[in-house]
């Protein structure tokens, strides 16, 4: 509707993408060795709106340690605090967790890399570490995020 009604934005779609990304679990400094066969997703981006998806194992951690961040997302997050945004880990495994725990992703405003977090504490989720993701654990995962 290129004429909208009073308050509304046009609904032309002016930015339509689709591809394929491919993401990296690192501290930041360190990347881990990721398994050959599942190192990359898919996205789709419309207008600033970005939805990811992709299985990816590791192969080993090497000198990682710390906090557990993938790389490699298509587009930066837009940086407003209202463009964090969380995503579902769907199924994973080799991870050196608790029986019982489970992981969600994350991006924060301004953010180019995604965080790993473990329900395990009454108050609610922790950081994973770079330990906790083991050498070969592997996870699904969807996320959908503002970009910048």
């Amino acid at each position: 509707d290129a004429s909208p009604a009073s308050g509304m934005t046009a609904e032309i779609l002016d930015d339509y993408e689709e591809g394929t990304w491919t993401g990296v679990v690192t501290d930041g400094t360190y990347p881990m060795t990721m398994h050959g066969s599942f190192t990359s997703g898919y996205y789709t981006k419309v207008g600033n709106l970005v939805t990811l998806s992709g299985r990816f194992a590791a192969d080993g951690i090497g000198s990682a340690s710390g906090n557990a961040l993938m790389t490699g997302l298509p587009f930066a997050v837009a940086n407003d605090a209202q463009a964090s945004s969380a995503g579902a880990v769907t199924y994973g495994h080799g991870f050196a967790i608790t029986a019982g725990h489970s992981v969600n992703v994350s991006v924060a405003a301004g953010a180019s890399a995604m965080s790993f977090w473990v329900w395990n504490a009454t108050t609610g989720t922790t950081v994973m570490s770079t330990a906790e993701f083991s050498g070969d654990g592997q996870f699904m995962l969807g996320l959908t995020y503002r970009a910048a």
